[in-house]
């Protein structure tokens, strides 16, 4: 007779506890030539950011949620009075600018457009501006900007604007290059916050497990040991809802009120669906609280 295939038995199964012994596989890139490591920055854990200048980084490899996430910040800044600039850097894809009023390189070239990204820099240190900068993924602008000024960090800090570090991850562990790469170059922001897109993964097992690889992984332990913070974005489901929202060039609170942009006439979401977006936007209040400062 076989075994019945309870729960226990399924437990047995689960990815985060095969990996155990599994060999790991080196990730980013060698270290620039003349890059000094910097020091480990404080715990990010107590760090309140509320009311005070930031520029949020958000870096990923390419469709790793990274524009998603910040239009759902600017949704929220806006809703709080809040007018941060916006920033659309992505050497490929600057799909942002469907969304919101950006700001972007007249370029795609990399050494055009890291020294743009420095005199937008040093104008929010001038002014004490907030900002959101959607970089491209592995993004060459910023990295070439840090090899130049590897205190980049520190120097954002010490002129009163607080830099923020987002960086976000699928379930490969090929997503960590980037971060691996900007802490090896000392770009280590006090807040730093990594975001596990759950939209990116299996649903049908347990997220620990779908990311049991990146979890387990020497460089994402070192930037949360050093103290950065890891929240999940949850999925919005199913994708053919994404991409409805996406052709109508909707916001999501627009998505979930049944609303159209200004100026424009757009059929509106079932409720099902808005429904759904409902869910999903209440789903990410809660699940990005830890980090509700940096991001507003």
């Amino acid at each position: 007779m076989s075994k019945s295939f309870d729960k226990a038995t399924v437990i047995q199964f689960r990815t985060r506890d095969r990996l155990a012994g599994e060999e790991e596989l080196p990730v980013g890139l060698p270290p620039s030539e003349g890059v000094s490591v910097m020091p480990p920055a404080p715990s990010a854990s107590a760090i309140d950011l509320t009311d005070k200048p930031k520029i949020r980084f958000a870096i990923g490899p390419g469709r790793s949620g990274k524009t998603m996430l910040l239009r759902w910040s600017a949704e929220l800044s806006f809703a709080r009075g809040a007018a941060p600039i916006i920033v659309a850097a992505d050497p490929q894809n600057r799909s942002l600018k469907n969304y919101v009023e950006v700001h972007e390189p007249p370029t795609n070239d990399a050494s055009a457009t890291a020294k743009w990204l420095e005199n937008l820099l040093a104008h929010t240190m001038r002014e004490k501006a907030s900002a959101l900068v959607d970089l491209g993924g592995g993004d060459t602008a910023l990295h070439k900007l840090v090899s130049a000024i590897p205190t980049l960090a520190q120097d954002l800090d010490a002129a009163g604007v607080a830099p923020v570090a987002i960086y976000t991850l699928g379930p490969r562990i090929d997503d960590l290059a980037s971060l691996k790469s900007f802490e090896d170059m000392g770009f280590r922001p006090a807040a730093t916050a990594i975001v596990l897109n759950q939209g990116l993964a299996d649903p049908t097992v347990e997220r620990e497990d779908a990311f049991a690889r990146v979890l387990r992984h020497s460089a994402y332990r070192s930037v949360v040991e050093r103290g950065a913070v890891t929240v999940w974005m949850p999925a919005l489901q199913p994708p053919e809802l994404v991409q409805e929202i996406e052709a109508k060039r909707l916001g999501f609170t627009q998505a979930r009120d049944g609303a159209s942009p200004a100026g424009r006439s757009v059929a509106p979401l079932g409720p099902f669906d808005r429904a759904r977006v409902r869910r999903w936007l209440d789903d990410m209040a809660r699940e990005m609280t830890p980090i509700a400062t940096w991001l507003t």
